[in-house]
């Protein structure tokens, strides 16, 4: 007997070895074993067992590995799967599905009990279960639901449905810091059955969360983007809250789409797959919108308009700060009367600037240089902890007064950033107690989530970043203010006013959860724009009309598919040779008329981390695909100085 083996390393085929005699009754596929690899032994994974090989004078396995777990067959499926569709190794695949794991056994008795919901459905949320619980097998759910709409109940009701009937449970959510929140609401219903799976655990505890969904003695897992990678063999339902997150793509190689993976995993066990959002992306509702009007039998679109309490969404207020503000004033008139209004009356504030530190920028006022990283020809930030940092490769480096052109002790800082913000609500708002939430204030999942209790205890004002945008239910909550939200909207990308409205919607989301009525004033130099001008009103439909025909006039997503090649290096003169060979490939591949090919050029991030950045991009249709993957293996084999990136599903194009 042969067995074919993914070695545990950068290779990229199978090695065909011999089954000893010994081992004939013991070895199937998905086992761990290791063998001789030239003068090494190294551990691999039996991915095909056959009766012959097309290899002469084969090695034999040595020996089985039995600290790993035997792999089922789905996960041998989707690894294949995985190498092909994002064009990488099996072990790159292995290692993104598994990853390093030790099975381990806690030997804890689990409370396996299902409590039942305290809650009635309304006919929203009933509707939206029933969705999903009359069709059998295979089948995707839109739930768009407004923010306090009562999704997190419906998530609760499908799961104990799924519990019951013996069959295992993924929650996504986006962010490390909504798990503890999705725990505590789903522990008092599930108990034991749960375990939470995210990177800021230790790897003691990510193991023991695993081998606990291997063996069943956990049934439902809450997490990230790599909670779908979860070793559930008998799964019964997907859940992805906040599907519209740009989280939920994996950015660095190989570059995956929950969404895609979470679908390959539904289809393969024969169950539903469920989003939800109270802002869908543009893709996401306009393919489920045309799915239900073709009536397609597996796919269900749910509106749920009004929240569950029977609260109202809050008034939102826009400050045009071209006419408000002086150059420096960072908080208008109006937003410190609502503010002391809120304290006045024992309410809660928060308050949204999506950008760290304390200055975005700083300039020399004798040269007038901007001080700038080496590495990424990006602005160094000032930090209050008397540095200057790159936010996009995290070079730290100390703060000094003297300009490194001129050599003049003239630097200036420019901008505004949450901790200028936080130092000035300290000047206006001295006996209040002022919490700041953001990645340098908090580094871990704990520490976030320590914050967030503080503030819903004794805190008064929470000035954050997008950490506190998403999921938090603070009944206290009445004001929201939205600060420079002009930054976000004029990045240059085709998702960024997408972005913004759903940025502003999903903060003002968290005003007026309780009884009182909520209010958000949003700060803004574009006033007019329609994506602010939609969210002031919670129109969702206008918007998406709006960007529907911005991206159907110039070819972007859902009315194309994108395939964006990213070209890196640290020389630019050899990464501009490899381009220029790339293009004249491109140039003779015989794409139908309608494929649009743009570039080799510059990308929008021209530098990170000192390699310069290229790009090419393909707008095709979904029948194009073949054509493109076929055009990838045409091109010329970069050398080991030079990085050939494929994203097939990107969200942002910098």
């Amino acid at each position: 007997m042969i067995a074919s083996i993914c070695i545990f390393r950068g290779v990229d085929r199978t090695f065909d070895y011999l089954i000893p005699e010994s081992l004939h009754d013991t070895l199937t596929v998905g086992d761990h074993v290791y063998v001789p690899f030239g003068k090494q032994k190294l551990q691999g994974l039996i991915v095909a067992i056959h009766d012959h090989s097309e290899f002469k004078n084969l090695k034999a396995i040595i020996s089985k590995s039995d600290h790993l777990p035997t792999l089922q067959s789905e996960l041998i499926d989707w690894i294949h799967w995985f190498a092909k569709t994002y064009r990488t190794t099996l072990y790159k695949a292995y290692q993104s599905i598994i990853g390093k794991r030790t099975f381990r056994e806690t030997g804890l008795e689990r409370n396996h009990t299902i409590t039942p919901s305290p809650l009635k459905l309304n006919q929203e949320q009933q509707q939206a279960f029933d969705h999903v619980c009359n069709i059998n097998g295979f089948s995707k759910h839109l739930i768009h639901g407004i923010t306090g709409s009562g999704k997190t109940e419906i998530y609760l009701r499908l799961a104990e449905a799924v519990l019951k009937q013996g069959k295992q449970v993924i929650i996504c959510c986006p962010e490390i810091s909504l798990t503890p929140q999705f725990r505590e609401q789903f522990s008092e219903r599930f108990h034991d059955h749960i375990v939470v799976i995210h990177s800021g655990l230790t790897a003691k505890q990510r193991d023991e969360g695993w081998s606990a969904l291997y063996s069943k003695r956990a049934n439902l897992v809450i997490g990230p983007r790599s909670a779908i990678f979860a070793p559930v063999h008998d799964l019964g339902l997907v859940i992805i809250d906040e599907e519209h997150d740009s989280s939920y793509k994996q950015e660095n190689h190989p570059r995956y789409y929950t969404h895609d993976l979470a679908e390959w995993r539904c289809k393969h066990q024969q169950c539903p797959l469920v989003l939800g959002s109270a802002t869908p992306s543009v893709t996401t509702f306009l393919t489920y919108q045309k799915a239900t009007r073709e009536n397609n039998s597996n796919t269900t679109y749910t509106h749920l308009p009004k929240r569950a309490t029977g609260s109202l969404l809050p008034n939102i207020q826009c400050i045009d700060m071209t006419h408000n503000a002086s150059f420096d004033q960072l908080l208008s008139k109006p937003l410190l009367e609502a503010i002391q209004g809120s304290l006045d009356r024992k309410e809660k504030v928060m308050l949204l600037l999506n950008r760290r530190g304390y200055s975005p920028y700083v300039i020399c006022q004798s040269c007038k240089t901007i001080h700038s990283c080496e590495h990424c020809n990006m602005s160094y930030t000032y930090h209050r902890d008397k540095t200057f940092r790159c936010h996009r490769c995290d070079i730290t480096i100390p703060f000094s007064h003297t300009c490194l052109k001129c050599k003049k002790p003239h630097l200036a800082f420019g901008g505004m950033a949450i901790q200028k913000i936080e130092t000035e609500l300290q000047q206006h708002f001295a006996k209040a107690s002022i919490i700041r939430l953001d990645k340098d204030s908090a580094k871990t999942a704990k520490q976030i989530e320590k914050h967030l209790t503080t503030f819903k205890k004794s805190g008064d004002i929470l000035v954050g970043t997008q950490l506190i945008a998403k999921g938090h239910h603070i009944e206290d909550v009445t004001l929201v203010g939205i600060l420079a939200i002009d930054t976000q909207l004029n990045i240059p990308d085709f998702s960024s006013t997408e972005r913004t409205f759903q940025l502003i919607t999903q903060v003002a989301g968290r005003a007026g959860r309780g009884k009182k009525k909520g209010h958000v004033i949003i700060q803004t130099h574009q006033p007019e724009h329609y994506a602010i001008q939609c969210a002031t009103q919670h129109d969702f439909d206008n918007f998406i009309d709006q960007e529907a025909s911005f991206r159907s006039d110039l070819l972007y997503p859902p009315f194309c598919e994108l395939t964006n090649i990213i070209l890196s290096c640290t020389n630019e003169i050899q990464l501009k040779k490899y381009a220029s060979s790339c293009k004249s490939v491109i140039a003779k591949f015989p794409f139908l008329d309608h494929v649009q090919i743009l570039g080799p050029s510059p990308a929008p991030i021209e530098k990170i981390r000192n390699h310069f950045r290229w790009r090419i991009l393909i707008k095709h249709f979904k029948t194009d695909e073949d054509a493109v993957r076929k055009l990838l293996d045409t091109l010329p084999k970069p050398s080991h100085e030079l990085r050939l990136i494929t994203d097939f599903t990107p969200v942002q194009l910098l």
